[in-house]
């Protein structure tokens, strides 16, 4: 399943060298919806190549909502407060994590395995759902240019 998830990530670098989307936010939050991909085919107790297509199509989401986070960041932060900002992004990433496995093995003490698979599936969707929602995540888009002219200002937005 790994695996998948990686050919997956690798075949997410191909679509990101081939399509440079405008509205760079919404790509990023809805790109993150194929996460919960392997989650429901697992918690659906289908077969083992249901559950590899479900992780190859959850990684290319995953690289594609990287790279327009990380395409954002880096048009849309000012290049001295950019180091800052990433570090405070990291930091929250890393302290999610330990989160999320207690309120698993909490749920997992509660509820069977495909339940809990379900469930976590629903927040993934759920989630970004809400984060679409946001009427500023529509603002943040890519800048003409995609070079360092762009970040300082020079370039205008393309239409």
């Amino acid at each position: 399943v790994q695996g998948a998830c990686a050919a997956g990530l690798l075949a997410g670098t191909v679509v990101c060298l081939r399509r440079r989307p405008y509205r760079l936010m919404v790509v990023a939050v809805a790109a993150g919806v194929p996460l919960a991909a392997p989650l429901l085919a697992m918690g659906a107790g289908l077969p083992l190549p249901w559950v590899l297509l479900a992780a190859l199509l959850a990684g290319v989401g995953l690289d594609v909502a990287i790279v327009a986070w990380t395409t954002a960041l880096q048009q849309h932060v000012p290049q001295g407060e950019l180091g800052r900002l990433s570090a405070f992004n990291s930091v929250g990433e890393r302290l999610a994590i330990p989160l999320g496995y207690l309120l698993t093995a909490l749920a997992a003490g509660t509820w069977d395995s495909r339940t809990v698979l379900v469930a976590c599936a629903g927040l993934v969707v759920a989630s970004a759902v809400l984060n679409l929602c946001v009427r500023d995540l529509y603002r943040i888009n890519r800048r003409a240019g995609d070079g360092a002219g762009a970040r300082r200002g020079r370039s205008r937005p393309s239409a």
